[in-house]
């Protein structure tokens, strides 16, 4: 296994967690929002 292919592994690898982290983020701010909405009624 090279370098390139080292390195490669690891762009996916962390592409693939700042995906995570967005969609994860995203959903929690929506549930949040949902929460403070469900609450006041």
């Amino acid at each position: 296994m090279g370098a390139a292919a080292k390195l490669r592994g690891v762009e996916i690898f962390f592409t693939g967690l700042l995906a995570f982290t967005g969609i994860l983020t995203a959903w929690f701010s929506v549930y949040v929002l949902y929460r403070l909405y469900s609450d006041q009624r």
